[in-house]
């Protein structure tokens, strides 16, 4: 896709581009072999993200890219705003500027050009290559390692998208959370709901509760065929074999989900599977990711059917006391990076 230039750009960069254009100095430069190819991701498929002059949220917006652009990853910077931003070239135009990091998913190979949505497109596509990043190891007394801290940074928080600079917020409800289900599940399905709900429970040590209940829900799950989903949501994205669509109050703590698991074209692995993503994402930790093959949140299609160790640490990092609804990033990583040097 095109990037998408702003008229108002700084003044010195005008003069400086102009100075090496008349000296008939090419502006191309060759990437540092390390450079890293990636992808803009946004947790809406319609984003338009920021690319800026320098790595600040206060920085001039040189110019707005589109999800599922591709980039090569140059450099990568912590900024004195709290956050980690990328410095990236776009493969199409040659165009450089400055990304913040959640908003670029490495890859390697040649990964699926579908984008999720909010509500994660989930349907079987031909074999890619990906080359997965392998886990961090678990960081002494409980905390958390950068890369764990990364990845939920990565999965937990939305996009810097359209005009707006105003960083995404933490989403998590609070108290019980009163699932009921209706349509046609299995019996395997009712098992993987169950351990779902034990599973959670027992990562977030009181921050929720997770129960099945029989009326008053909070969050309804409908097992019916792929025909049903429209009428059963009313802002299903047709393609999506699962779906969540979440509801928040102005305080951020969600108070409302609706899943929809088909029980048409599936096998019972892949069903089991989007049960425990659909119904995990659906608490809070709504991106997904080209990291980690066997995490719940892997972008492509998968039928991994069990949390892995980065997935539990996303769970217990969005359900710790210390981070609450409505946090920002920079927040959030004020939270932890106290906790850490305390444990030093």
């Amino acid at each position: 896709m095109q990037l998408k230039p702003l008229a108002r750009i700084a003044k010195r960069h005008s003069i400086i581009t102009g100075i090496l254009l008349a000296a008939g100095i090419s502006l191309t430069t060759i990437l540092p072999t390390w450079a890293r190819p990636a992808r803009l991701t946004a947790q809406l498929s319609t984003s338009e993200i920021n690319v800026r002059v320098n790595p600040s949220t206060q920085s001039d917006i040189a110019y707005r890219g589109n999800v599922g652009d591709r980039v090569d990853i140059v450099r990568e910077t912590q900024a004195a705003d709290g956050y980690i931003w990328d410095y990236v070239s776009f493969d199409q135009s040659g165009a450089k500027g400055w990304v913040r990091s959640d908003l670029v998913s490495s890859i390697v190979g040649a990964p699926s050009s579908k984008v999720k949505s909010p509500a994660v497109l989930k349907q079987p596509s031909p074999a890619i290559s990906v080359i997965p990043e392998t886990y961090p190891v678990q960081a002494p007394s409980g905390e958390f390692t950068p890369q764990q801290i990364s990845y939920f940074l990565e999965i937990a928080l939305g996009a810097e998208f359209s005009k707006s600079s105003s960083a995404t917020k933490i989403r998590k409800w609070q108290g019980d959370v009163n699932i009921q289900y209706f349509g046609s599940p299995t019996s395997a399905d009712l098992a993987t709901l169950n351990s779902i709900i034990s599973e959670v429970n027992d990562l977030t040590n009181g921050g929720i509760h997770l129960q099945l209940v029989d009326r008053n829900p909070n969050v309804t799950i409908h097992f019916s065929p792929l025909s049903q989903f429209a009428q059963l949501e009313p802002n299903y994205q047709p393609g999506n074999y699962g779906y969540f669509w979440t509801r928040w109050d102005e305080n951020n703590k969600l108070n409302n989900a609706n899943i929809l698991i088909t029980t048409t074209k599936v096998t019972q692995k892949e069903r089991s599977h989007l049960i425990r993503e659909e119904l995990t994402q659906s608490l809070g930790l709504m991106q997904d990711s080209y990291k980690y093959a066997d995490s719940m949140f892997y972008q492509p299609w998968t039928d991994v059917t069990q949390y892995s160790a980065i997935d539990r640490s996303l769970i217990r990092m969005l359900y710790d006391p210390q981070i609450s609804p409505g946090m920002t990033q920079a927040q959030v990583m004020s939270v932890l990076n106290i906790r850490q040097a305390h444990a030093r």
